[in-house]
Formats: C-alpha cells, sequence, structure tokens
C-alpha cells in the first residue's frame, strides 16, 4: 500500500499548478455520526492571480463546492465573486441553525442564495450527514456533484454517482442574480455504511476524470485499511490528477466524450478550475450486516 501511495505522490504531486490551497480533516469529540473530510483546490491558470472562480467549504456535517459561472465575464462581472459569497452564507447559515439544515441541504442553498447579493450565478452541491442515522443528504443544482464509493465483499466500487443538471450540453442549470430557482436543485438521500468515501467536486473535475479514475486514486489507500490514514493527501491526488489531465491536449476526457455526443468537435482535456473534497464517513456505530459483508 505504502509505495502505490508513493508512486501515485511522485506521478501527481510533482505537477506544477500556479496555484492551489487545502483545508485540512479530523474528527470532533461528538459521538455523532460525522465526516472526516479535507478539500484541494487548483485553479485554472489564467485565474490563478485571483484565487479562481470556485469555491468550498467543510467539516464535519457538510460538504460543499460552487463553479461561479464563467460567461459572466464577457460582461466583466467576476464569475467567483457570487460563487464565494455564495458558500460564505452557506457555511455562515449551516453554522447557525444546524439542526435545521442538516436533513435538507436544498433549503440551505435556498436561504443562502436569497442572501446572496453579488452579480453572477454559480452551480452548487450540498452534502449532509444525520447526526444518528446512518443517511447523507444531497441537493445539487447544475454539473458540480458527487460519488460514493463503497467496500464490498473485499472489492471497492462506485454505489452512486451524480448526473449532471444540465439544459444542454455545456450548459448547466444555475443560480444567482439571474438564472434558474433554487428550488430547482435535486434532491437525494443516501444509506450509507461506516467508512464509505465520498468525493464530491466541481466540473473541473468530473469533466477531466471519471468515478473509475478517482476509483484508481483511492485503491490505494483503502485496499489493506479500512481507515483512509490521510484525506488530505488523497485530495490533492485527486485534484492533480485532474489538473495534469486538464491540460493535456490530446486526452479523451469525459468532457471531449459528452461534446462528441453532442456532435462538437471537442478534443483534449477541459482546463478549469478544480475543486474536490474527499470525505470517509464515521458511524457513531457500525451495523452489524456491515461487518458480514466485509468478510
Amino acid at each position: 500500500m505504502a509505495s502505490r501511495i508513493a508512486q501515485l505522490s511522485k506521478q501527481f504531486l510533482n505537477q506544477k499548478s500556479v496555484y492551489s490551497f487545502a483545508t485540512a480533516g479530523k474528527l470532533s469529540s461528538k459521538k455523532i455520526n460525522q465526516f472526516l473530510a479535507a478539500s484541494y483546490m487548483i485553479p485554472h491558470p489564467e485565474k490563478a492571480f485571483k484565487g479562481g472562480e470556485d469555491a468550498c467549504f467543510c467539516n464535519n456535517q457538510i460538504l460543499c463546492v460552487a463553479d461561479g459561472v464563467g460567461g459572466w465575464a464577457q460582461y466583466g462581472v467576476d464569475p467567483g465573486l457570487y460563487s464565494k459569497e455564495l458558500v460564505k452564507h452557506i457555511e455562515e447559515n449551516f453554522k447557525n441553525k444546524q439542526s435545521e439544515y442538516l436533513l435538507n441541504p436544498q433549503q440551505l442553498i435556498i436561504d443562502s442564495h436569497s442572501q446572496t447579493k453579488a452579480t453572477g450565478s454559480t452551480t452548487c452541491c450540498i452534502l449532509t450527514i444525520d447526526e444518528q442515522k446512518p443517511i447523507v443528504y444531497t441537493s445539487y443544482i447544475g454539473d458540480s456533484g458527487y460519488a460514493i464509493f463503497r467496500k464490498q465483499k473485499k472489492s471497492i466500487n462506485p454505489i452512486f454517482v451524480s448526473e449532471e443538471q444540465t439544459k444542454s450540453f455545456n450548459f448547466p442549470y444555475q443560480i444567482g442574480s439571474e438564472g434558474d430557482s433554487p428550488t430547482k436543485a435535486w434532491t437525494f438521500d443516501h444509506q450509507i455504511e461506516h467508512n464509505d468515501i465520498i468525493v464530491c467536486g466541481t466540473d473541473g473535475v468530473f469533466d477531466n476524470i471519471d468515478e473509475n479514475q478517482i476509483l484508481n486514486c483511492i485503491k490505494p489507500f483503502w485496499e489493506y485499511n479500512d481507515n483512509i490514514t490521510d484525506v488530505n493527501l488523497l485530495s490533492e491526488i485527486i485534484a492533480k490528477y485532474a489538473f495534469k489531465l486538464s491540460v493535456d491536449p490530446v486526452y479523451n476526457s469525459p468532457f471531449a466524450k459528452r461534446a462528441k455526443k453532442a456532435y462538437y468537435n471537442y478534443r483534449g482535456g477541459k482546463s478549469d478550475d478544480i475543486t474536490v473534497v474527499v470525505a470517509q464517513v464515521k458511524l457513531l456505530s457500525e451495523p452489524k450486516h456491515q461487518e458480514e459483508n466485509n468478510e
């Protein structure tokens, strides 16, 4: 395991990006279900001077990413202003009324949208974890999304991958000073198990790597140890893997494959802001049936 992680680190951690930043995860002492979460962000090389146009927030109970819609730049508006203000309100509202929003992340999007005054628009994805029940609640609008991975009888598989919410190719639903109603955000709830892994990201992640490529990053951390010992390193490796492929002009990216299906001629990765949040689920009590499945 250590040698494979070292190989991944050597392959991707030397990948140069102009600017990046991370948040490190740690568990709370509270006796509740929680996330062990960390994030890593790499702005588009041409937007690095302003920190990019994505925004994110995560702690033991919530994961959140947002991607400012780049089209606003042609009107002289910084697309990052809206996404960053929205996430600031999401963070503040969740901290002030956690019990209200924990089971209803869509309402958190709706209320935070109503408070955001910047010009612009964004996609957004939020996941929250029930404090007592093994359930994750999610809500997202646009093409930011998430994937859930699970160990099942010694194999590791994606058990859910969100679908892009778009009106047409590369035209996501979005909320903002102009755009769609936040009530159109899709909502889901998922039965989760102890040590499940969730990867949440903006389209800069999922336009460049799919769930199987993400799984290849996870496996060396997870195959021989149920606990991910370094979610910070894992989030960095996934982000830098996506970044490396985003600037590859001949790579047949997920974005290029979708372009082809929509009858567009596109080749290569899609250079963009890349924001990833990785979380391992830590349940207060591990169900007996899970122990049996993992034998």
